[in-house]
């Protein structure tokens, strides 16, 4: 078996536990359903199919563009994300109306995107969920078609944290209709949303499933808002500079044709095109990273800068810190008891692993730079990471054991040179010996 693969943990499975798992799989009533308002893997779909279609129309004339978008016979009522009029349906205004019109003529157009979903966003009327989910989708439509730039990244972290401040209000509403028949003199508006979930929780009545949906969504939701914190202001400060597909596209493509040719070594000017390109790629991925929505194209981006420097060790790193953070998002899930989540968890942690230790066989571990010591580093937190969380991550022992063979490895390379690392150092060793005595 590679090093790169990980075997799932197998036990015994009681009769008993078997036939829930089997009713699970048939689709009966124990079915676990992802909650419906975070199912970000269903919004990413929506948003690669619109920008797919975007791509599709983009050399149609006006009058076939307006056919299959506004005038579709599956779209009359609700509109599409295609050209934003599911927007202007939702919301009955001239500068809307105006705005939906210039996408229409340019699906590409992401200034008049963004400028769409920031004239909603200065609405401060009360609308539905819905609205905010198709701002989303809308802010993060203009990163799937190429345009990386500080307005198109900063709008879609701000509809991200709005959908998610949306679905808390919206539930904090639903929970104080419940609670006012016993509150009555109380200023319901006051109350925290952290204090309502404990009074529906207190309560000596039972809670139907409909209400414990609700809480669960809102626990998860209030931790997604915590990780957003500074992702608005870190968006202003670390994007200054605008990166658009087309040049990675146009970069890999050169490169392709400079080794096939064996070209004589570029020119400053062009090493020097080149690094601005991958630099600015990877303060934009940083910022990517955090937010969920984003994650494919993200990957897709990470992708082509593997192609492009494929002996360097930080696009893999960079893949690895995707797939960890989705992990984070997954195990929060799961703590919080949504247990659809669980299935991914482990296939997740494969992928964070087989990205680390492409990275780190790049990396020098004589001598080594920067960016090596990064690497290193990571990778010993990792392997460490996956002997603690080897139960919730389903692994095999001997998974884990050779995970922390290549976190020592790392280790030893490190701690010579840093005192820091030491007590990492005893620690994967510790854990070293504990997984060969179980094993």
């Amino acid at each position: 078996m590679e090093k790169e693969k990980l075997i799932k943990r197998r036990g015994t499975i009681s009769p008993g536990k078997r036939g829930v798992r089997n009713k699970a799989r048939k689709g009966g009533s124990l079915t676990i359903k992802p909650i419906p308002n975070l199912n970000f893997v269903k919004i990413q779909r929506q948003v690669i199919q619109a920008a797919e279609e975007v791509k599709k129309l983009r050399n149609f004339s006006f009058i076939m563009k307006m056919r299959k978008t506004i005038l579709a016979t599956d779209s009359a009522d609700k509109g599409t994300h295609i050209d934003g009029s599911i927007i202007g349906i939702q919301i009955k205004s001239k500068a809307v109306s105006s705005l939906v019109s210039k996408i229409s003529s340019d699906l590409t157009s992401s200034a008049a995107r963004v400028k769409l979903v920031r004239t909603v966003m200065q609405d401060k009327r009360d609308f539905p969920l819905s609205l905010y989910r198709n701002l989303m989708i809308q802010a993060a439509l203009t990163i799937y078609l190429g345009d990386i730039t500080p307005a198109t990244l900063q709008i879609a972290g701000q509809t991200y944290r709005l959908y998610l401040e949306k679905i808390i209000s919206t539930h904090k509403k639903g929970l104080l209709v419940v609670q006012s028949k016993q509150l009555k003199n109380v200023n319901l508006d006051v109350i925290s949303v952290k204090d309502l979930i404990k009074m529906e929780e207190d309560e000596e009545r039972e809670i139907d499933e409909n209400e414990k949906l609700v809480i669960q969504e809102i626990k998860i939701t209030l931790k997604l808002l915590e990780y957003t914190d500074s992702l608005d202001e870190d968006t202003r400060d670390s994007i200054t500079m605008t990166i658009h597909l087309d040049e990675l596209n146009d970069l890999s493509s050169k490169h392709r044709v400079n080794s096939l040719f064996a070209v004589s070594e570029s020119t400053e000017s062009t090493k020097n095109k080149h690094m601005l390109i991958v630099r600015k790629t990877l303060v934009a991925l940083e910022v990517i990273k955090r937010i969920p929505v984003l994650h494919p194209i993200g990957l897709k981006i990470i992708a082509k800068l593997q192609e492009i420097d494929s002996k360097l060790p930080l696009p893999y790193l960079i893949e690895a810190r995707f797939h960890m953070q989705a992990l984070r998002i997954l195990t929060l899930r799961i703590v919080m008891k949504e247990f659809s989540a669980r299935p991914s968890v482990t296939p997740t942690f494969n992928k964070a692993i087989v990205a680390y230790h492409k990275a780190l066989k790049r990396a020098l571990l004589s001598n080594p730079k920067r960016t090596d010591i990064i690497v290193l580093s990571e990778f010993a937190q990792v392997s460490y990471y996956a002997y603690e969380r080897r139960k919730i991550l389903n692994l095999a022992n001997h998974g884990v054991l050779k995970i922390l063979e290549m976190g020592k490895k790392a280790v030893d390379v490190l701690a010579p040179s840093n005192r820091v690392y030491i007590k990492q150092q005893k620690d994967i060793l510790s854990a070293l010996k504990k997984m060969k005595n179980i094993d």
